[in-house]
């Protein structure tokens, strides 16, 4: 068990992990600002849902490509660096396109050379930042400051998007934009007084500037010989192909079976990221959780038991408490797994671990939801609540099998 007293005892004590709280804070909530400025801009200004698409496509397509080679240069460069020059350059971007906001350079072009630039360096500061926490704290307090960074992000989810509506309509699109592009100076400059020695990071090793493909495939080999860390990405990519199709079933439960409107779709999805910020908030502030397997069994089992519910109960009360438990469920179980590939994969490794984990996630994300699609056309919405949950739930109990497998070898 930790002896760390939480999340706030880590803040007050420790400098540099404080600056990289807020400055995470301050961009994440501006993040949100602008994912709502620019959607509505491409809808309102530029190309209606044609430009919509667009946009998502570019994020979607950008983080596909570039995850792996991010997760390289998290490895041979100094992750502090990283986070700072990648926030200025997001922050540079963001102001020059509030700038051009209102002229005939804003267009459709504009908008993807934009999201492609800030997903970039959107793809090297998720690695570096996951492989920077346990150089900057001790391995003790390592699960509070996952839930404290992952509470950021949580935050941006519950309040970022519904100031970044209330923004937009205040002072408008542009003025939103630049806003954004503050938050990301703001957190680059927070960054800058983080001291973290990376000790034992050889020099060489920060040089090399050849054999990307070999340092790729180098994570694929870490990942695919370490036990723990093929059994966890593989199980955790199963359980996001099957329980992230819940994004492409709430409108239509919404609509079609709870018969509520917007309002009340939105606060349906509110009650995930809920869910969420809470779990993030408790795991901050007390002891780290021991026996992590079974923490990541439990968490995936009932997360399936209430995905399952919501085919079976029509209230719509009911299913906000399903989505919140919902939200607390697949919380416990990011910040723990998170947790257990920190600890497990090789320090000069973590960023491209991190990375492969992401473009793995990303990559199949749209197949999932397509999935999702193709199986509404033939099934009940009802019925694959309840077969997915299932089939989620089931796959919560091979976590355990983890644990076994590294007792058979004698590592555990």
């Amino acid at each position: 068990m930790s002896k760390s007293t939480g999340g706030l005892h880590l803040l007050i004590k420790n400098r540099n992990f404080l600056l990289l709280f807020f400055g995470r804070l301050v961009s994440s909530v501006g993040s949100a600002i602008f994912i709502i400025a620019i959607l509505w801009s491409a809808a309102a200004e530029i190309g209606g849902v044609g430009a919509v698409s667009t946009v998502l496509s570019t994020i979607a397509v950008t983080n596909i490509i570039f995850s792996p080679f991010a997760g390289v240069w998290a490895d041979r460069w100094k992750k502090k660096n990283i986070l700072v020059i990648t926030d200025l350059i997001s922050g540079g971007i963001l102001i020059l396109l509030g700038i051009f906001f209102g002229t005939y350079f804003y267009q459709i072009w504009v908008l993807i050379i934009t999201i492609f630039g800030l997903q970039i360096c959107g793809t090297l500061f998720g690695p570096a930042l996951l492989s920077l926490i346990p150089i900057m704290v001790n391995d003790d307090e390592l699960s509070q400051a996952n839930a404290m960074i992952s509470m950021t992000d949580r935050l941006s989810q519950l309040i970022g998007m519904a100031i970044g509506g209330v923004i937009v309509s205040l002072v408008g699109i542009k003025w939103a934009i630049l806003i954004d592009g503050l938050t990301f100076i703001f957190s680059a400059v927070s960054e800058m007084f983080i001291k973290a020695e990376e000790k034992g990071r050889k020099k060489e090793e920060a040089r090399k500037t050849g054999l990307i493909f070999s340092d790729i495939g180098e994570g694929f080999k870490v990942i695919w010989t370490d036990v723990q860390l093929k059994g966890l990405i593989t199980l955790e990519t199963l359980d996001d192909f099957f329980g992230t199709t819940i994004f492409v079933f709430l409108p239509v439960l919404a609509s079609e079976i709870l018969k509520v409107g917007p309002g009340e779709y939105g606060i349906m999805q509110t009650m995930l990221g809920a869910g969420s910020f809470i779990t993030a908030l408790v795991l901050s502030s007390i002891k780290e959780i021991k026996m992590k397997y079974v923490a990541l069994m439990l968490s995936s089992v009932l997360a399936g038991v209430f995905l399952s519910s919501l085919g079976l109960v029509n209230s719509y009360i009911y299913v906000l408490i399903a989505l919140l438990l919902l939200g607390v469920m697949t919380e416990i179980g990011n910040i723990n797994e998170n947790l257990l590939i920190q600890r497990i994969t090789p320090k000069n490794t973590r960023g491209r671990v991190f990375a492969l984990r992401s473009t793995i996630d990303n990559s199949l994300r749209p197949f999932s939801y397509a999935f999702a699609g193709i199986m509404a056309a033939f099934f009940s919405l009802k019925s694959l609540f309840f077969v997915f949950g299932i089939i989620t739930s089931i796959l919560g109990i091979f976590y355990l099998l983890i644990p076994y497998q590294l007792k058979k070898r004698n590592v555990f």
